[in-house]
């Protein structure tokens, strides 16, 4: 046993991503606060970013969302910092709706990595703790 939590990557995120959707419905015994969504949504992401094949397209969406902003020749110069900040304030500053909430936080981690600076710290923080505790 090399872990606290042997699942692995590849499963972490896929029972993360089944008590999310389990939770928002609410109609069972797990219950997963609206304003708790984007949390779960962000651990999703980074676990995603560790797993297989059938998860490294969600941090390509992050990416896709900020190259579109960069090649919008009337914004202006654009970074991908810009995109998280965006990203941010989306999911903090509007009402909790858990489809906006999850995707979001899902895409966060790969967008912060690539933004770097004072962004990637959550992410690579979090990620650190979270692998050590299921690989």
């Amino acid at each position: 046993m090399s872990s606290i939590i042997a699942l692995g990557t590849g499963g972490a995120a896929t029972v993360t991503t089944m008590y999310l959707y389990v939770g928002i419905r609410g109609k069972g015994k797990i219950n997963v606060d609206p304003d708790h969504v984007p949390y779960w949504a962000f651990g999703i992401g980074l676990l995603s970013a560790n797993a297989g094949t059938a998860f490294k397209q969600l941090a390509g969406v992050g990416q896709q969302l900020s190259t579109s902003f960069q090649g919008n020749p009337a914004l202006g110069q654009w970074e991908t910092g810009a995109t998280a900040a965006l990203l941010t304030i989306a999911v903090f500053g509007l009402k909790p709706k858990a489809w906006k909430d999850a995707i979001c936080g899902a895409i966060a981690p790969s967008l912060f990595a690539a933004a770097g600076g004072l962004w990637a710290i959550p992410a690579s923080v979090v990620s650190g703790l979270i692998t050590s505790v299921i690989s």
